[in-house]
């Protein structure tokens, strides 16, 4: 959602909004949540069936803080295009994680 989201504010011509802002952060939040409940799932011996899960988790958590070390709060309209492609891999990324639990 936040990748189309990003990539229809940007190509309108449009800048993120403290709406996008927010669900940037909810996204953020909920995926910290996902982790932290894999860590205590992997410490009470549920082990996924491939490694790579663990690889793709960590990634979407960093997703995020890592595309905005590459926004400027200047340029409203470059950050929804980052934020947008970020979360169109994020999609990619989840989906694979899906399959390799």
């Amino acid at each position: 959602m936040i990748g189309v989201w990003g990539l229809w504010t940007y190509f309108s011509r449009g800048s993120a909004s403290a709406g996008y802002r927010s669900t940037l952060i909810l996204t953020e939040a909920l995926f910290i949540a996902q982790g932290l409940l894999g860590i205590a799932l992997f410490l009470a011996g549920r082990h996924p069936r491939d490694n790579l899960h663990i690889l793709y988790g960590v990634v979407l958590v960093l997703a995020i803080p890592i595309a905005a070390s590459y926004t400027s709060s200047h340029d409203r309209r470059r950050e929804a295009l980052v934020y947008g492609i970020v979360g169109l891999v994020m999609i990619g990324l989840t989906i694979r994680a899906f399959t390799t639990s």
